[in-house]
Order: C-alpha cells, then structure tokens, then sequence
C-alpha cells in the first residue's frame, strides 16, 4: 500500500460543486490571491505606472515600453499580463531587458530595475489597503472551512500576510505560499509545496484562481471571471465562476 503525504482517513474530504461540474474526495482547497480573493486591479494599475515613471526617471523614453510590458492596452491592464501574473523577479528581469537595449549592461540594468521598484513601493500606500476582499468571498471561506484552506500566490509572502491581517481573514488559512525564487506558476512544484504545508495528496486540492497559469497547475482548477479575467483567459479551467457563490460545498 502505497503511503500518501497524510492518511486519507484522518482528514475530511468533501464534494464542490461549480456550474455543474463536480470535484470530488477534495481535502483542501488553494487560493490565488490577486484577482481571486483580492480586488487589486487599481493598485497594480498604479504601481505599474509608478514602476515606469521611476525608470524613466532614470532611462529615457522607456515608458511607453515597459506598460506595454507590464500588460498594459492604453489604460487598460490584462489581468494576465506580467504585472498582474508575475513574481517581482519575472518583472524586474523583464524590464531590465528592455533597459539593456538600450545600451546598459546586465548588472547596471538590473540595479536600475530594483532601484526604481522600491521607490514606486515607497510612493504608493500599503498594498493590502488598496486591494480589498472580492463581495461573497468571506462567505465562500466560510462555507469551506470543513476543508483546508490555503492561499498560492505569485505575490510576496510578506504582501500575502498583510493583506490577511488587513481583512482578518489569517483564520481561515493553514497555509500560505508566496513566490519562491527560481519557480513560479505554473511549475507543479508549487502544488507540491502547497500541498505538504497542509499535508493532504495534490490529487485532493481544487485550486481556484484567475489566470491560465493557476489552471495548469492542476486538472482541479475552477477559474474564476470576478477580477476582470475572460473566459478566454481561462481555456484550461475545469469550471468557471462568476461570483463566489458558484462554488457550493455539497451537502451530500
């Protein structure tokens, strides 16, 4: 018999339901946190505005490229483009580049790079202030409380946990799961991660997420439109959602 992360026995297990498609035997369930539990559409808007203007500050006649960079369509930002879906290093190193074309070598590029993003960090209010919790996602957390909860996000831990302090939502979570260098979504080692901090089998968590990249992590994925995502972006996803309350804990 094959010995699993923790025994199936010891654990609840549960059936979700989403527009029709049911998962079932889930033990957790792992969030995203930026355009699923968080509505930070306008702070990545004006971060990446500030993140451009600080290199430019530096680097002329860069900004028009970097917001095309970030993801941005006029004033519009794709919430899966690199701002909204990336870790801070894929953005750094993405500007940086666009900085090397313009004569700058490697190591110069990258000091401007991180130089300019801590200073639009320091001109913008904390991030959890500015990014509050979607309406119905403090009832779906409730509805779900029989299973693990975690959140999986490509933001900073330390981000992470401001925003559930903020809203008074750490008691909900028994993991959470910040980027971690070198890997990002969707590299199932991020899964795996996840799934040993709340010690349950990747085959029983349902991730439920905004991008492409949260739903090839796992075949249990229900993307979720609230935060501005298309169906479109979401091709791979398992079920759709459209409001929280599309994803209903069975009573069976």
């Amino acid at each position: 018999m094959r010995r699993g992360i923790f025994p199936s026995f010891f654990m609840t297990m549960a059936t979700i339901i989403c527009n029709g498609k049911q998962f079932n035997h889930i033990a957790a369930v792992l969030f995203d946190k930026d355009g699923t539990l968080s509505n930070s559409q306008q702070f990545l808007h004006d971060l990446g505005q500030k993140r451009a203007d600080c290199v430019e500050a530096i680097v002329p006649n860069l900004k028009s490229s970097i917001l095309k960079t970030f993801g941005f369509q006029q004033n519009y930002l794709n919430p899966s483009g690199l701002l909204a879906v990336g870790t801070r290093e894929e953005n750094e190193i993405a500007i940086a580049t666009l900085i090397t074309e313009k004569g700058y070598d490697w190591i110069e590029a990258k000091t401007i790079v991180q130089s300019s993003f801590q200073l639009a960090a320091q001109q913008l209010p904390r991030k959890a202030t500015l990014a509050p919790v979607f309406e119905g996602i403090t009832e779906l957390l409730d509805s779900l409380t029989p299973l693990k909860l975690g959140i999986l996000s490509s933001d900073s831990t330390e981000n992470i946990l401001d925003f559930v302090d903020h809203y008074k939502l750490s008691r909900y979570f028994q993991a959470i799961i910040g980027a971690q260098p070198g890997i990002s979504k969707p590299n199932p080692a991020l899964l795996s991660l996840a799934c040993r901090s709340l010690s349950v089998e990747p085959q029983s968590a349902l991730m439920i997420g905004d991008t492409l990249a949260d739903m090839r992590l796992t075949p249990l994925a229900i993307g979720v439109t609230w935060g501005g995502s298309t169906i479109a972006h979401l091709s791979e996803a398992a079920a759709i959602a459209h409001h929280p309350i599309d994803i209903q804990l069975s009573s069976t």
